[in-house]
């Protein structure tokens, strides 16, 4: 695999002249390059780890694959024309831990790199600028802020899980000692989830949550939660029960999706008429692109509320349940391909333009998702088996209410069509035992909402679905995008030099030939940082050798060995093309 992506780098990089290049560079300081364009992290691939072969094969081909899953595969390499330089490090040889790692593009606008794979200002993906989906946005300390967003993502990797014990925990002894109570922490739980969004929204959402009757505190919870992702999407997407920047940057992950059901479903039962708010409320969060972006998610939620619906016309047998599993997954596939149409994007409506097939692809790989991911380990794989036991132990008991069958309808939904068993199963149960007990303990609190359901549910799914399609239809509406698309990939990553002068250097005892050294001028990508008025080039980044006028000497060394910005060219160019470029750079500039 190595061998055949060292293989594509060197066609790329002699593949003809080109304006500009991927420079494949060793880690580097993110002010470094601060001053003299845009910076950012990218991450690498997608999944829990990376390996630089995979990283490489991204950048390559803009295709990413979850580690899990084996790794992006080798591919048609992505060509596109664009005038701009991109500085990129690749993680370390083996497979490592996918994190983040500088990226930068040079002699451009200042400010911070993004994409709207990630909508978030300093992250992108690697895919990204093979698939010319880098923009630049302005920001007034860049290193700062992606300093400052490092260190949040460590913290949310760090605390996702213990956070999502804990409000689990507290879930399940409240309900089972007050259960009327029991629902009240897990809404609590999601205004928390909050801060990022300003302390006074946490305050306020959580005083609702917390003291409103619990219809209405539910549709505080869902409004509160569609007015910030279409507000400030990094406030959720960098919660601590948001995405984990591994392959799903922005919206809904799986694990807010699940708490979040709780509300969706409790306030739509409770609030008869002025339920049909909430449902349309939670279907625009969850699937709307510039809200929740979960196509899965959605077809969770339309096929609860479709149990919902039916439950209050009896109980739901096998041609039931089969009726509404196909029900949804059409009503899901219908209003994310209407968001698609009118210029939304995300992995579902991706699949669903490659057809089918590609479809049925996307949903096969998150079921080996899933099922890798519960059998990592000892650990996972015993809170898969505790939670689903939770899950049964609720499904086998008698005179459960319309809302405990609608949840175990969107739990058993959601381990279909999501790869994350662990998030769905472990919060999702806790928020299920919760919802059972207060069902349970409350046998006359909700008749009235569900007569009133009960008599207008034809309306009400109608009315649901044709406002849920506008409103993700307004969602969808998205603007131009500024591409910075690479043309040539040089090299490979280059060995971490300290730019002595006690290295043996070969192309010294050479002879260069001038007309050789500009072909190699032209292929490395020199021109991108160094100004030359013989090359026409203007680089910025490094020297300006018109001014400078080394000698020789001094360009075989730097260019042997490397030197601050500069990266070492000893292991990726033959001696002969080192002397070749050296004497072309010396005599051009009259030195």
């Amino acid at each position: 695999m190595r061998r055949f992506l060292v293989l594509v780098a060197a066609a790329l990089a002699t593949a003809g002249p080109a304006e500009a290049a991927v420079r494949l560079v060793e880690p580097f300081p993110l002010d470094r390059y601060a001053g003299s364009g845009a910076i950012g992290l990218a991450v690498p691939g997608a999944g829990p780890t990376t390996t630089r072969a995979s990283a490489l094969n991204t950048l390559l081909t803009g295709e990413v694959e979850s580690s899990l899953l084996g790794g992006t595969p080798a591919g048609k390499p992505q060509r596109a024309p664009q005038s701009v330089d991109v500085v990129v490090v690749l993680p370390p040889p083996g497979r490592s831990e996918n994190r983040r790692y500088p990226i930068a593009i040079l002699g451009g606008e200042l400010g911070l790199l993004t994409s709207d794979s990630t909508r978030i200002d300093g992250l992108v993906s690697l895919a990204d600028v093979a698939n010319g989906k880098l923009r630049v946005v302005r920001a007034d300390d860049p290193v700062t802020t992606l300093e400052r967003l490092d260190r949040r993502i460590e913290w949310n990797d760090r605390w996702r899980l213990p956070l999502s014990i804990l409000l689990g925990g507290i879930a399940y002894v409240v309900a089972l000692i007050a259960p009327r109570l029991g629902l009240r922490v897990v809404l609590v739980g999601l205004a928390v989830n909050l801060w990022l969004a300003g302390w006074w929204v946490v305050a306020l959402l959580g005083l609702a949550a917390a003291l409103l009757p619990l219809g209405l505190a539910c549709a505080a919870v869902i409004g509160t939660y569609l007015l910030v992702l279409g507000l400030d999407v990094e406030a959720i997407a960098l919660s601590p029960l948001g995405p984990s920047q591994a392959g799903r940057f922005y919206g809904l992950s799986n694990l807010l999706a699940t708490a979040l059901l709780v509300p969706a479903l409790v306030g739509a039962a409770l609030l008869g008429r002025a339920g049909v708010a909430v449902a349309v409320g939670a279907l625009v969060m969850v699937g709307g692109n510039h809200f929740g972006a979960d196509g899965g998610g959605l077809i969770v939620l339309l096929a609860a509320y479709g149990a919902l619906l039916a439950r209050t016309r009896g109980r739901l047998g096998p041609r039931s349940l089969a009726a509404l599993a196909i029900a949804a997954i059409v009503a899901g596939l219908v209003l994310v391909g209407l968001d698609a149409v009118l210029g939304g994007s995300n992995h579902v409506t991706d699949s669903i333009g490659d057809g089918p097939v590609a479809l049925l692809g996307d949903l096969l790989d998150r079921l080996e998702l899933s099922a890798r991911r519960s059998s990592a380990g000892v650990g996972p794989a015993f809170a898969c088996l505790a939670s689903l036991a939770v899950v049964l132990w609720v499904a086998v008991r008698r005179g459960k209410g319309p809302v405990t069958a609608a949840f175990l309808v969107a739990l058993a939904s959601s381990l279909v069509v999501n790869d994350t068993p662990g998030d769905v199963l472990g919060l999702g149960a806790a928020a299920l035992f919760a919802v059972w007990r207060w069902e349970s303990s409350s046998p006359r609190a909700l008749p009235t909402g569900l007569v009133r359901l009960r008599a207008m549910r034809r309306s009400l799914a109608v009315f649901a679905l044709l406002v849920s399609a506008g409103a993700l239809a307004v969602a969808g509406c998205g603007g131009d995008e500024v591409t910075a698309t690479p043309e040539t990939v040089v090299g490979e990553v280059p060995t971490e030099t300290s730019g002595g002068t006690n290295e043996k250097l070969p192309a010294l005892e050479l002879t260069g030939d001038t007309g050789a050294g500009e072909s190699v001028w032209t292929t490395n990508g020199c021109g991108s940082c160094h100004t030359l008025a013989a090359a026409g080039s203007s680089g910025n980044v490094g020297p300006n050798l018109d001014d400078a006028k080394p000698s020789y000497e001094l360009v075989v060394e730097r260019v042997t060995l490397g030197q601050g910005g500069m990266p070492a060219f000893g292991e990726q160019l033959e001696p002969q093309q080192i002397a070749d470029v050296a004497q072309y750079a010396v005599e051009s500039s009259s030195g």
